[in-house]
């Protein structure tokens, strides 16, 4: 939900960044633009891997707490342990522990999506890569233009 409101957010003022880059002050202002519209887009591909991996750590837990009951209970219908379903049942919330905790964890992932793709494409790198491009760009053309025009 957030990928689409920030999506409709920079499409809305991409031709605002276009037309502000025209400007020196703002010549970064598009570069910029387009890491961020960049960095905005791989909240879909970065939410389904984090999504993954807390699943896989969820599967653990449960798997985890399965063989717990099963060892209270006895895997083939044997009686209880008594002692052992005392102490599980003293523990309270804490017996579900795990589980709780890897839910938890996954949570706070998935709230993370958007500083972990800033962390993939940086806007100010992109800026500072785009401009400096641009300004070896016009050093070659200039000495390109000069090259020619002693040849012509």
């Amino acid at each position: 939900m957030i990928q689409i409101i920030y999506s409709s957010i920079l499409v809305i003022l991409g031709p605002f960044a276009v037309a502000a880059s025209i400007l020196p002050a703002f010549r970064d202002s598009f570069s910029t633009w387009i890491a961020r519209f960049i960095s905005v887009s791989l909240y879909s591909g970065i939410g389904y891997l984090i999504m993954y991996l807390c699943g896989l750590m969820q599967e653990y837990a449960l798997q985890s707490e399965i063989s717990k009951y099963q060892v209270l209970v006895g895997t083939n219908g044997t009686a209880a342990d008594m002692a052992k379903m005392a102490v599980f049942a003293g523990n309270g919330i804490l017996s579900f522990g795990t589980v709780i905790v890897v839910f938890l964890i996954g949570a706070v992932c998935m709230f993370t999506v958007p500083s972990i793709s800033t962390w993939i494409i940086s806007t100010s790198g992109i800026s500072s890569a785009t401009s400096s491009f641009g300004r070896g760009a016009a050093t070659v053309a200039g000495v390109a233009r000069k090259a020619s025009g002693s040849f012509l």
